[in-house]
């Protein structure tokens, strides 16, 4: 399945993350708890889904296992490192366009300019 974090399309396998995560032991983690741990992320770096991808995955797997319909999500930080500042965004996106976007990702033809304007609606201009 694959899931788009801010201008990233990750593949996520849950077998191949290097600490697999235990549905039982996640599950009374509310949605707002999870958003508020990406909002943290962000904070700290907001490029954080570029420098660590396996963080980046585990992020996107409990926002999968706590809002299953969801497959993209943005974490938009003004850069002053406090989460409160971290505009959080959901969505859920047609399964083929993920596809099509990841084949894009993969010849190196997504971009965050293309994604941001395209599924987030920024950037109008």
């Amino acid at each position: 399945m694959y899931f788009l974090l801010n201008d990233i399309v990750l593949s996520l396998e849950p077998g191949s993350m290097a600490h697999p995560l235990e549905e039982d032991r996640f599950s009374a983690l509310s949605a707002d708890y999870i958003a508020q741990l990406g909002k943290e992320m962000f904070a700290e770096n907001p490029n954080a889904h570029r420098l660590n991808a396996e963080r980046a995955r585990r992020l996107a797997y409990l926002i999968q296992l706590k809002m299953p319909r969801i497959n993209a999500a943005s974490f938009m930080a003004t850069g002053d490192g406090v989460p409160e500042h971290v505009d959080a965004e959901f969505k859920s996106l047609n399964e083929l366009a993920m596809g099509a976007m990841y084949e894009q990702q993969m010849r190196g033809q997504l971009d965050a300019r293309k994604v941001d304007y395209e599924v987030w609606r920024r950037m109008a201009a």
